[in-house]
């Protein structure tokens, strides 16, 4: 069975009319009974808005609204047994019986209980991203959270919304080491530090009652241990491995890229490439660190810290190589890194309440698949109960800033849309917010827009028609609509394979299934279906795997210099996506034999078979399939009828060469310029075209570029390349605007040009 490519087009009234839907219509099933009530304060009888209202057991396809204005709404009864419930940021969740035929139910939220403290090391420094648990004192105890959070970047963690009860707030210490196990092999549990920094037999407990705020909760854990490769850590344990002993001595200091120190960042010393023989330690106060008793040799010495990042170039980085001899002592190693920036706001609805659990994260422009979009950039964090985020360890650059709701972990809150930074739905009016080294930029605050939107389930199957869970899920903007955002959806999903993804805005959509490679030469199973919402929910989907397409060959070399054939190894051969929505991320590489036969499996959608590693002085002369010269065509894949198993890749040693130098508009040299050299022919100007190349300039102001095909290109040096994403330069954009002060040269068949370029222009 191979993947369905049926597009799903959804109108106001729902799906277009099918044979099916129309005998449904005849005997239309019964009207399923409405639950009428209202939100309201416990304290005053307030109608409480836009409380979150739905009902439990929850579940794929269970109802959930809002509450209007005055605090009322209406949700349509799910079959079977339930209770309804009510939620609203610094509330503690309210539920309810589901309500007798014809009457209304009331629900009362109280303001909820609040924890809020920090979580430090030994040094006193702020811990980020620690897990913090809040658990009810139970006779036997549970072990079981109520409640968690995570620390920012401070240290500080908050947590709301509790009902009245006694508890104990702990650290979670995630962080795994290979020398922490059992007597049997096997991990222990994670460590458990209670306040005030305890074990849970003198853990202080903490009477909630609604509407209390306990600050002050802070606990201390062990800081980062330094970190080596677990192979190592392993036979040290055992005794396997004896590090290598001298009378030498490597000294230095770790400091940010203002000077200033950095205090107990993670030093590594690896001597040449022998990472058994990893030393690591923590700096001190002052950021100095040394390493004694070393054998004479070459040393890779580097440093790290959360929240800060490697400076790019030159002296001024985070890692060094450093030689010393036997009895000598280098003290002169500086280590620079960049200190992360941060940005922080609010997020509130459009009666300006704040809305808790929305997914807040940056995004960047960047060109990918074919396309300039707005992409995620880091780690997003959700709004607490005051509507509040922080980002942080962030390195500079532009971004836009976005808050969605509905995405697997935030709330689910019906009706609103992506809202960017200043508040707007539309990402073409998002402004963008720049951020240098170690800033703290606040007051980014955003309002979340109410907007049409509609839910999409379904059901999953793999190839062999069964329902499954396995592997991703996501839905994607689809390529080929004029979406600027490119933000997945995650999807919720259950045993028997049915899914849903919620609050999704009209536009033009895919989902796509991909089960995961299973080695690196088969892609797995996949599959794809496209989707059009309008506004109303999608249904009723089923969408199928696809084991995929082979591609079985042989690669041979034909050389005219009377060469010795390389060896195969040095050879990657890829069938590379033409239309990436229609394609597994998992792209395969050719499991390339010994004897020069090659196999590809479970591959899927329309592709290229392109060199992506060829040994050095040779290139690609063709590709035939059956026969047939297939050398840049584009292949359709995807069932078994669809497979090739006749395949021949000629690899030539007849090479062009495209060479020369740039200068300056001085006419000096110009060393690390960028040179491009791009096809005239715009239909070449694909992703990962082997008719675009792009080199950089030598000391001497020197370029080379081997293995172009024959054919008419431009050449243009220029400065740094674009900034946005790895495939920024081929942006066709770019290329255009590099076209006035570009240079031309035709190449042949083992064809040698020399040009001489200048910056910014013939």
């Amino acid at each position: 069975m191979h993947m369905t490519l049926a597009l799903v087009t959804v109108m106001a009234a729902g799906l277009v009319p099918s044979a099916a839907s129309a005998a449904q219509r005849e005997s239309p099933p019964a009207v399923a009974p409405a639950v009428n009530g209202r939100v309201v304060a416990d304290e005053t009888g307030d109608p409480i808005p836009n409380a979150r209202v739905s009902v439990t057991p929850g579940g794929i396809g269970r109802p959930v609204v809002l509450a209007d204005r005055d605090g009322q709404f209406t949700l349509v009864a799910p079959s079977g047994p339930y209770r309804v419930v009510a939620s609203k940021s610094g509330y503690a969740p309210a539920e309810a019986p589901a309500p007798a035929p014809g009457t209304r139910v009331v629900l009362r939220l109280h303001r909820g209980a609040v924890l809020l403290g920090r979580v430090v090391d030994e040094f006193g420094e702020a811990v980020s991203l620690f897990p913090v648990m809040v658990e009810a004192i139970t006779d036997p105890p549970t072990g079981r959270p109520i409640a968690t959070a995570q620390t920012n970047d401070r240290g500080e963690f908050r947590i709301a919304g509790l009902r009245p009860g006694t508890v104990a707030v702990a650290a979670v210490d995630l962080r795994s080491s290979v020398n922490v196990f059992t007597g049997q092999g096997r991990p222990e549990p994670p460590k458990r530090t209670y306040y005030p920094n305890a074990t849970l037999a003198d853990a202080e407990r903490i009477a909630l009652q609604f509407g209390e705020v306990h600050d002050g909760i802070d606990l201390v854990v062990s800081a980062e241990k330094p970190a080596l490769p677990p192979v190592q850590q392993l036979r040290l344990q055992s005794s396997q491995l004896v590090l290598a002993r001298g009378t030498s001595t490597v000294r230095g200091r770790v400091v940010a890229a203002s000077g200033q120190a950095v205090a107990h960042a993670q030093v590594r010393l690896v001597p040449g490439v022998d990472v058994l023989q990893t030393r690591a330690m923590l700096a001190d106060t002052n950021g100095q660190f040394v390493f004694s008793e070393l054998p004479a040799g070459s040393f890779r010495v580097s440093a790290s810290k959360r929240g800060f990042f490697a400076t790019p170039g030159g002296t001024r980085n985070a890692e060094q190589v450093v030689e010393v001899g036997e009895g000598a002592t280098r003290d002169d190693v500086t280590l620079r890194l960049l200190q992360g920036a941060s940005l922080s706001g609010r997020v509130v609805d459009e009666l300006d309440s704040p809305l808790e659990g929305v997914s807040v994260q940056l995004l960047q422009v960047r060109y990918e698949r074919g396309r300039n979009r707005l992409v995620p950039s880091g780690t997003a964090r959700l709004t607490d109960d005051l509507g509040r985020y922080r980002l942080f360890d962030l390195p500079p650059g532009q971004y836009v800033v976005s808050g969605a709701v509905g995405a697997v972990g935030s709330s689910e809150l019906p009706g609103y849309a992506r809202s960017y930074f200043p508040n707007t739905p539309n990402p073409a009016q998002a402004q963008f917010v720049a951020l240098r080294e170690s800033q703290e930029l606040a007051g980014i605050d955003l309002t979340m827009s109410r907007a049409s939107t509609a839910r999409i389930s379904g059901r999953l199957l793999n190839a062999a028609g069964a329902p499954t869970t396995g592997g991703s899920l996501t839905l994607v903007p689809s390529q080929s609509a004029a979406a600027v955002t490119s933000v997945p959806f995650g999807a919720r999903i259950v045993d028997d394979g049915q899914f849903e993804f919620t609050g999704v805005p009209p536009g033009q959509y895919v989902v796509r299934a991909d089960r995961g490679r299973s080695n690196a030469w088969t892609e797995g199973e996949f599959g794809v279906l496209p989707v059009a919402v309008d506004g109303a929910d999608v249904t009723g989907l089923t969408l199928q795997t696809s084991a995929g397409s082979s591609i079985v060959g042989r690669i041979r070399f034909d050389s005219f210099q009377n060469g010795a054939a390389p060896m195969f190894s040095g050879v990657s051969l890829s069938p590379v996506p033409v239309d990436e929505d229609l394609s597994t991320g998992n792209r395969a590489d050719a499991n390339i034999h010994a004897d020069g036969t090659f196999e590809i499996r479970g591959v899927t959608g329309l592709r290229r078979l392109q060199l992506t590693r060829q040994p050095e002085g040779w290139t690609l002369g063709e590709i035939r399939v059956n026969g047939v010269d297939a050398t840049d065509r584009i292949l359709s894949l995807g069932s078994a009828e669809q497979s090739l198993s006749d395949v021949e890749v000629v690899l030539t040693d007849r090479v062009n060469v495209l060479g020369g130098s740039v200068r300056d508009e001085q006419g000096q040299v110009a060393p690390t310029a960028a040179v491009i050299a791009f096809s005239t022919a715009r239909d070449r100007w694909y992703p990962l075209s082997r008719f675009m190349r792009r080199a950089a300039t030598g000391k001497e102001g020197t370029f080379s570029m081997v293995g172009l095909p024959a054919g008419t290109y431009y050449v243009a040096a220029a400065g740094p390349f674009p900034q946005d994403g790895d495939e920024g330069w081929q942006d066709p954009a770019f290329l255009t605007s590099l076209i006035p002060g570009a240079s031309t040269a035709t190449l042949g068949d083992a064809d040698t040009r020399t040009l001489n370029l200048r910056l910014g222009g013939r």
